[in-house]
């Protein structure tokens, strides 16, 4: 067995990434609560301002298009973030010092560039002093550094944890459920865009765009990532390689300033920041990426890629530019009628799809639409109808190859694990999408214990998916998958955690009932041939249905089996209990599956069957690594052939043997009972042999499930505080 848990590594010491001993959201927050605060002074001052709307059209409004979605509902509140990110982008690049003021911040972004609305000196009086005081509260060190995507991030915390911790966070968590936005640490964003970028032939001379970029966590590593290729300069790369999109006005200007300190980052002598910010914000647009599609014709990305050109050369030269009177018509016949608004409206470089695509969806609902009949046209995963209930990020994934080059592009997105095991319509319609959009898919599965992807904030099982196509790699109608096994890690590897990941080739023809979670070509085969099984368990049983805690309490006449609907170390079998707790705790109403049988016998049998370690194996194969819900129990393998009678002898010994391993649990005053199977290693190994035989699989793979079912518990052997994981094995069990 490939061993796919990370070994541990050299701590990370950037604080954009979760980390033994600290949290991604304690990080940003010791900087960036003074950071709103500041905007929060900002902008109160600005509110009753009349020429406000005038200072955002003269200073941030693109100078390439008119966005329609760019003025948000408080422009007073774009010019606040606007100010306080010139201040901070400044302070970081050495231009202003502590007691630089915010005209001093402005005069400085401006550079050469005169624009006709400034901060009044009124205002400038008025914001000054709190607002500076605020934003002096913590250093201007490189940990700022690698953290400016997220302490320019609007919204703020917004985690169940920041909740716990601060009730005042519960607007900014209410806010970031709504749009299904939670910023991906900078580990995971690397990851991502440099494997994405390595499979594309034409790297670094290529093109990304991020369809929902946020704050640029993304654009950011993209950058960075190109450049150490030798892409160019930071400013070149940014120009010509780096789009983004979002619908959110104060996100895109955000990244640009993010931008715009890592382009600035080499020189600053003899360039206007506000001429580089608007260069840069060319390629990004306050668009809803669930309107866009490629060009369908060449004529008008031509026209607009001269505009461009002018634009960016007018800005080259340091003088002033109005913004554009060009509107993007989002409410064009061709977005109402299906077609949807084509790239080329905005950026012409990428018309017919950039090279490289990456992101981070939102994790929301689509919700109630105009154009809802539009887009379940356009997108496979919306065709089932439904479109306000469906989730977003199946049509994100579509984007992957519906936003990109047609011929040759690689792409790679983070989403929830759903898209691997969920049976809902709009899953099955995306995964049998990316079954028909050729190419290479490949997959990498993330736990949420003991430590989950986006850090201990937000708690969330993830799926990291990349698409690759390269004309002459493969014949064009062809598509393949390689898969990898849910992983598990704690904060002491993290560090390690990408540089573990490796992908399994899956021979099979397509993924619309779920993508396995494999880990090597020898389970990857055993599972083919499990999959073709016709029996399974429930054509064995009188009835599969559901039972609560007390009814396994009671003496049943018909021999039973009962399954917990959720697990986690190990499936919680049980057969009707001998020995109840000595406690007056009333039962969980969690629902059981139930299983009933026509004799003992076949109780036993059944018993075994799901206590196995095999059992085990292939419900994290298949589902969550969380719920055990009844189809899988009912699905279960049940070779014809297997060997009844020693099965049943195996399923009474290891009954006999867990009840010396009850585990009598409590949660919010109701208990359940549990029996922990780890230290019958003998009995299961048997069983396994069993199951193996009859299946027809060679008996070595009782070795990897044993290595399996104890690197899934333990996690890190090495860990200390995980010593008790390990007490539950005996000598049976192969040490990793």
């Amino acid at each position: 067995m490939t061993v796919f848990v990370p070994i541990a590594g050299p701590e990370r010491l950037k604080p954009s990434a979760p980390r033994a001993g600290s949290s991604l959201v304690a990080s940003i927050e010791r900087r960036a609560v003074h950071v709103r605060a500041a905007v929060a002074s900002v902008c109160s001052a600005m509110k009753d301002i009349a020429a406000t709307d005038a200072y955002w059209s003269d200073v941030l409004a693109s100078r390439w298009r008119d966005e329609p979605l760019a003025r948000s509902e408080s422009l007073g509140l774009q010019a606040a973030w606007a100010l306080v990110s010139m201040r901070i982008v400044g302070r970081l690049l050495g231009q202003l010092d502590a007691s630089a003021t915010f005209r001093d911040a402005e005069l400085w972004f401006l550079g050469s560039v005169r624009t006709p609305s400034l901060l009044s000196d009124a205002l400038v009086e008025i914001i000054s002093h709190q607002a500076i005081r605020d934003l002096e509260a913590f250093e201007y060190d490189e940990n700022l550094r690698d953290l400016l995507p997220y302490v320019l991030d609007a919204i703020g915390p917004g985690s169940r944890a920041s909740v716990m911790k601060d009730p005042n966070t519960r607007a900014a968590r209410r806010a970031k459920k709504t749009s299904g936005v939670f910023y991906t640490p900078a580990d995971v964003a690397e990851y991502i865009t440099r494997e994405a970028i390595d499979q594309h032939p034409d790297a670094p001379e290529l093109t990304v765009l991020d369809p929902a970029c946020g704050s640029g966590v993304f654009i950011r590593a993209a950058l960075q990532n190109l450049y150490a290729m030798g892409g160019g300069d930071r400013l070149s790369i940014a120009e010509q390689s780096l789009f983004g999109i979002d619908v959110n006005p104060l996100a895109i200007e955000a990244a640009c300033f993010v931008l715009l300190h890592d382009c600035l980052l080499q020189t600053t002598a003899g360039r206007s920041p506000w001429s580089v910010w608007h260069r840069i914000r060319c390629n990004f647009c306050v668009m809803d990426a669930l309107t866009i599609v490629r060009a369908t014709s060449s004529t008008q990305a031509d026209k607009a890629r001269t505009e461009v050109a002018i634009l960016r050369e007018q800005l080259k030269r340091g003088s002033y530019v109005p913004p554009s009177c060009s509107t993007i018509d989002i409410e064009a016949p061709t977005a109402l009628f299906g077609m949807g608004v084509e790239l080329s409206s905005f950026f012409p470089s990428i018309a017919d799809g950039a090279g490289v695509l990456v992101g981070n969806p939102p994790y929301a609902a689509v919700g109630e639409r105009d154009d809802a009949a539009a887009l379940e046209h356009r997108y496979q995963s919306l065709a089932s109808g439904r479109v306000a209930n469906a989730d977003l990020y199946p049509v994100f994934i579509e984007m992957m190859w519906r936003l990109t080059r047609e011929d040759c592009h690689s792409a790679g997105m983070v989403v929830p694990l759903s898209i691997a095991y969920s049976s809902r319509p709009q899953m099955t319609a995306c995964r049998r999408a990316m079954t028909s959009a050729n190419g290479r898919w490949r997959f990498a599965f993330f736990d949420r214990e003991p430590h989950a992807l986006f850090g201990e904030e937000v708690k969330t099982r993830n799926a990291i998916v990349f698409h690759d196509r390269s004309m002459g790699a493969a014949p064009s109608d062809v598509t393949t998958f390689e898969t990898g096994p849910l992983r598990k890690w704690t904060s002491r590897q993290r560090p390690s955690l990408f540089g573990s990941i490796h992908f399994t080739p899956l021979d099979v023809d397509g993924i619309s009932r779920g993508i396995p979670k494999l880990d090597g070509s020898d389970a990857a085969a055993v599972y083919r041939q499990v999959s073709q099984m016709t029996s399974h368990l429930r054509s064995v049983c009188l009835r599969v249905g559901t039972s609560l805690p007390e009814h396994a309490a009671r003496d049943n006449s018909t021999p039973c089996v009962f399954v917990a609907g959720t697990a986690y170390n190990f499936l919680n079998v049980f057969r009707p209990h001998r020995h109840l707790p000595e406690s007056s705790n009333p039962w969980s109403a969690s629902a059981l599956t139930m299983l009933e049988f026509a004799d003992e016998q076949m109780a036993a049998v059944s018993f075994a069957l799901l206590s196995s370690r095999f059992s085990y194996w292939l419900w994290h194969v298949k589902e969550d690594g969380f719920h055990v819900t009844r189809s899988f129990v009912a699905s279960f393998p049940f070779p014809p052939q297997i060997e009844i009678g020693r099965l049943s002898e195996l399923g009474i010994e290891l009954w006999d043997e867990l009840q010396d391993d009850q585990v009598v649990s409590v949660n919010g005053g109701r208990q359940t009972v549990a029996y922990r199977p780890h230290s019958y290693g003998r009995t299961r190994d048997e069983i396994d042999t069993v199951i193996l035989d009859a299946l027809g699989i060679d008996r070595s793979f009782v070795a990897y499930l044993r290595a399996f079912t104890r690197s899934l518990v333990t996690v890190d052997e090495h860990d200390e505080s995980r010593r008790r994981f390990t007490d539950h094995f005996t000598d049976s069990d192969v040490p990793l």
